[in-house]
């Protein structure tokens, strides 16, 4: 759990505006390792691009996205109803959320949206030197959503990954994840790609030879498709963008 002290230190990071902060992911459920980054969930007033300060790792929601979120039962609103602490909350948002919260019938929606991106990660070496951060955080970010549905599928109680590896039998996936994080080669993204294929029975091929042309055809039927190619061909350049989707990696 966070002291005080680094409550503030946290806190002098944010970059205002803000209407409410919350803390997500390891940290909040107590269950962080010493490599794990901070994940900060930021509410604020317009549409603002995520941003990391070291190991901070800053996403920015305007409060009408996150009752979307929560009405359409979406994953991350899920993370934040049942796990995230508040910051600074005075207006009491956590609690709207969790009153707007829907629980879904369950989640195979999110995992053919998720096998519907695969043409994304059909990338060579060339062009991952390129984007080694995009595309890490890609793999990353598919293959995580996915292994977050299929488990709560299964009955899975909470978002720490070595709970949802248990429910699933897939232990072989923290390998796979960690070595993408802390390697940071072709290598370790080519074996995260297999196991994404191996997982979701999709193809990381692109008929449509170009990332701008994929985007173009995923616009008509995958929100999730297009705004993770967005960033992609962004490259870590301030991306926002109003979808119902809950894009978060």
């Amino acid at each position: 759990m966070f002291t005080a002290e680094q409550v503030r230190e946290l806190l002098a990071v944010i970059r205002p505006p803000f209407t409410a902060l919350f803390l997500y992911g390891s940290h909040a459920r107590g269950d962080a390792e010493e490599a794990s980054d901070v994940d900060v969930l930021q509410v604020t007033p317009t549409h603002t691009a995520p941003y990391v300060v070291g190991r901070i790792n800053v996403t920015c929601y305007t409060f009408e996205q996150l009752l979307r979120l929560a009405r359409s039962g979406g994953l991350f609103a899920r993370h934040l109803v049942e796990e995230a602490l508040a910051l600074a909350d005075p207006q009491d948002v956590l609690g709207s959320l969790k009153s707007a919260y829907v629980v879904p019938l369950g989640y195979d929606g999110v995992k053919e949206e998720v096998c519907d991106c695969a043409p994304l990660l059909d990338v060579a070496e060339p062009q991952f030197i390129e984007n080694v951060e995009g595309l890490n955080s890609l793999v990353s970010y598919l293959i995580r959503t996915y292994l977050y549905a299929a488990a709560f599928d299964q009955g899975a109680r909470s978002f720490a990954m070595g709970h949802v590896l248990d429910v699933l039998g897939q232990r072989r996936a923290k390998i796979a994840l960690s070595n993408v994080r802390s390697q940071r080669n072709f290598q370790a993204f080519a074996v995260a790609r297999a196991l994404f294929e191996e997982l979701t029975g999709a193809t990381c091929e692109r008929l449509e030879g170009s990332l701008e042309a994929f985007i173009v055809n995923a616009s008509a039927h995958n929100n999730l498709a297009m705004i993770l190619g967005l960033r992609l061909l962004a490259r870590g350049r301030p991306f926002t963008y109003d979808a119902l989707q809950d894009v978060e990696f």
